[in-house]
């Protein structure tokens, strides 16, 4: 059974390219399917892809028995023997870990909501309030497909960019943080309400 540790040591290895004729298979298989539930619906794309699947393995099954049949193989020889002892079961101990793991992810980001939509940080609210209304700007221009096929790319995109050009980016990012903190200073001493509340907490 596939650990949650080996599927994230995997997805490293793809989105890093580190073996390019897997990563680009990946990536182009995935991309493949997201572009034709753009144009067909989500279950004609699932019948297609079986059925496609399935005529794979029919041609597989039919070659290697005529491969047996006039004895230019061995009977044992199929290539598809070793995918029947693949243990698919789910067992109740890895799905309490995942449970956990999107418990661990869930409690934290309502918390922060919650904190978010009750100004208990204005400064955070604010920013809050930004992407929000950036986000606004994102949806007239892309519908969601179109947000997870941009994902999908950036995901095997970004990671190797930012490893070729780690020291640009580094740069970069470190100048956007120092003037983040600046505004952030500038917007602090103008609230002082805020500052009364910062003060009471550190007396």
């Amino acid at each position: 059974m596939v650990s949650y540790e080996s599927a994230k040591e995997t997805s490293k290895y793809l989105v890093h390219w580190e073996n390019p004729p897997a990563s680009a298979g990946v990536l182009s298989a995935i991309l493949a399917v997201l572009v034709s539930i753009c144009y067909f619906s989500f279950i004609a794309v699932i019948a297609y892809i079986s059925l496609a699947v399935l005529v794979v393995i029919m041609g597989v099954k039919v070659y290697n028995f005529g491969m047996v049949f006039m004895k230019k193989a061995e009977p044992g020889s199929d290539p598809l023997l070793s995918l029947t002892n693949v243990d698919v079961n789910i067992p109740p101990e890895k799905v309490a870990e995942i449970t956990g793991i999107l418990v661990d992810i869930a409690n934290p980001s309502i918390m922060e909501l919650r904190r978010l939509f009750l100004l208990e940080s204005v400064f955070d609210t604010i920013k809050f309030i930004l992407c929000l209304w950036g986000l606004t700007y994102i949806g007239s221009w892309f519908n969601m497909m179109t947000l997870i096929i941009l994902s999908w790319v950036g995901l095997f995109t970004l990671p190797l960019l930012y490893k070729n050009n780690k020291q640009a980016v580094d740069e970069v990012v470190t100048q956007v943080n120092t003037q983040i903190n600046d505004i952030k200073e500038k917007v602090m001493a103008i609230i002082p309400m805020k500052n009364k509340g910062l003060l009471k907490k550190e007396e």
